[in-house]
């Protein structure tokens, strides 16, 4: 389908909705559709290296990598907070409903492989292999303090609120989730 083009932003940090997220990017991807998924609030959560409890406080940001994202010299105790609160990682997502405590994602888990149906992992890496670009938005990659080298996924653009606008004016299909 060439000069087709699809956007997905995903701002929920849940596992179904970022495994709806990924399987339309995938399908878009599969058929030859240029898709670009955007992440903003929660959303990133999904594409986050899970880190230890205490790696947040131990860890020192390199300027040179950062410095182009983020305000390294605003940034505060309360980001590192919010990062011991929330660990992230694709693999610890919580459900939307019926999380039960950490239970409803597990049996989610057992029954996507028992049905063959990929990961979100899985989803993850395909969206990779596939060529899906990868954009976060640089206001909340500022603001919850994240780093580059907390991501999974190789590539990704820090991007502002107009290049988003820019590339939905562009799409042919545009997806909030």
């Amino acid at each position: 389908m060439d000069g087709k083009k699809a956007t997905i932003l995903l701002q929920s940090g849940e596992l179904d909705k970022a495994l709806s997220a990924f399987i339309f990017a995938n399908g878009y991807a599969a058929l030859g559709i240029d898709t670009t998924m955007w992440f903003m609030i929660w959303g990133y959560n999904c594409l986050k290296r899970r880190r230890s409890l205490l790696a947040s406080f131990r860890r020192k940001h390199d300027p040179a990598r950062e410095g182009a994202y983020r305000v390294l010299q605003t940034d505060s105790v309360l980001q590192r907070l919010l990062e011991l609160l929330n660990r992230g990682g694709a693999g610890h997502l919580p459900l939307g409903r019926l999380n039960l405590m950490g239970l409803g994602p597990a049996l989610f888990d057992k029954l996507l492989k028992r049905k063959g149906i990929m990961t979100l992992e899985e989803l993850i890496q395909s969206a990779v292999d596939l060529g899906v670009k990868f954009k976060m938005c640089q206001i909340c990659f500022d603001a919850m303090g994240v780093s580059v080298d907390d991501l999974i996924v190789p590539n990704v653009e820090v991007k502002g609120v107009s290049e988003y606008a820019r590339d939905t004016l562009e799409a042919h299909v545009n997806l909030f989730i």
